[in-house]
């Protein structure tokens, strides 16, 4: 897509590279996915296959790489202006300043193989296994794609009221969330059969029709007012996987541009 079709005041969407991964619980490494994502973006056609349409037509800028501590301010100050942020991680842990930053009518889609929703890890609360914990307290959330969780993620779910939904059941999700909508996606809530390169694999996860039906009815029915994609940890060597996050964002923006008003 390359890195930029407008200017910053011009554009709709601002991507945000969030190379951070400090706060990891197993392989480090996804602080190179924000590169990886942009670099496999320049080699995508704009042109999308199935829809008719073409990035090159939607206002997008992309901001040089931020430090975890800057993310809460340079979020805010994105949507405050009316464009979208779409952020690209670095580890999950970059979700919970950027959540902080979202009035309290927006819900939370988490597209994850994990709950996330201890109220630290190992001491740490900016843990990526703490990802949804301090968001939950204020927003509505519906987990999707989620296989795997400890007791204190389920409690703390139920605690707060989340829902731990289906994700073949589109309608039911739908209509647990609000209209206005934030996502967050951990890459694995894919399969690994499609994205191994990433930190805390899980089987059982969607496939890329799986979650393209449910990111397009969504961001059809639903006003999308940010994004992020976290925990891509690129390999060396092997692309498919850069390429694929990279191809999701793309994805994104169109199926938000056919949807409802921002």
């Amino acid at each position: 897509m390359g890195a930029d079709s407008a200017s910053y005041d011009e554009a709709d969407y601002i991507i945000v590279p969030i190379p951070h991964d400090a706060n990891v619980s197993w392989l480090s490494g996804s602080a190179k996915g924000p590169e990886a994502v942009i670099r496999a973006s320049r080699e995508i056609e704009y042109y999308d296959f199935e829809t008719g349409a073409n990035i090159s037509d939607y206002k997008f800028a992309t901001i040089e790489p931020i430090k975890y501590e800057e993310i809460h301010e340079t979020v805010e100050k994105i949507m405050k202006r009316g464009k979208m942020p779409l952020s690209i991680g670095g580890d999950h842990s970059i979700s919970i300043p950027i959540l902080t930053a979202l009035p309290p009518d927006v819900s939370i889609l988490h597209i994850d193989a994990h709950l996330d929703m201890r109220e630290e890890y190992l001491g740490n609360r900016q843990s990526h296994a703490c990802a949804l914990y301090e968001a939950s307290k204020n927003h509505d959330v519906v987990h999707v794609a989620t296989r795997s969780a400890c007791e204190e993620d389920i409690e703390n779910a139920r605690k707060f009221g989340n829902i731990i939904a289906n994700y073949k059941d589109i309608e039911g999700i739908l209509h647990d969330l609000s209209d206005d909508v934030y996502i967050t996606f951990d890459v694995d809530g894919l399969d690994p059969s499609i994205m191994p390169a990433t930190g805390t694999p899980e089987p059982g996860g969607m496939n890329w029709r799986e979650a393209n039906d449910l990111l397009e009815a969504v961001c059809r029915e639903k006003n999308i007012v940010g994004m992020d994609i976290t925990e891509l940890r690129p390999q060396e060597g092997f692309h498919a996987c850069d390429a694929l996050v990279a191809k999701l964002i793309m994805k994104s923006i169109i199926y938000i541009e056919s949807g409802g008003p921002r």
